[in-house]
């Protein structure tokens, strides 16, 4: 991978951990119940993806 290959695939995870941990609150805080199975896998979804993120992005930093 070259470097902005890398930086992009950073920032799309970083982009991906948001839109998961957003979706995973908002749609149980507003829902009538509370799902905390949901909750906790997009909780667990989201730091995967953010943790990849942190990777390509510390992998990226490394190799300079």
């Amino acid at each position: 991978m070259t470097t902005r290959q890398r930086e992009s695939a950073a920032k799309y995870c970083y982009d991906l951990s948001k839109i998961v941990l957003t979706v995973a609150v908002v749609t149980n805080g507003f829902s009538q119940q509370f799902q905390p199975l949901n909750f906790w896998i997009g909780l667990l979804f989201a730091g995967l993806a953010y943790l990849g993120g942190y990777l390509l992005d510390g992998y990226q930093e490394n190799r300079s």
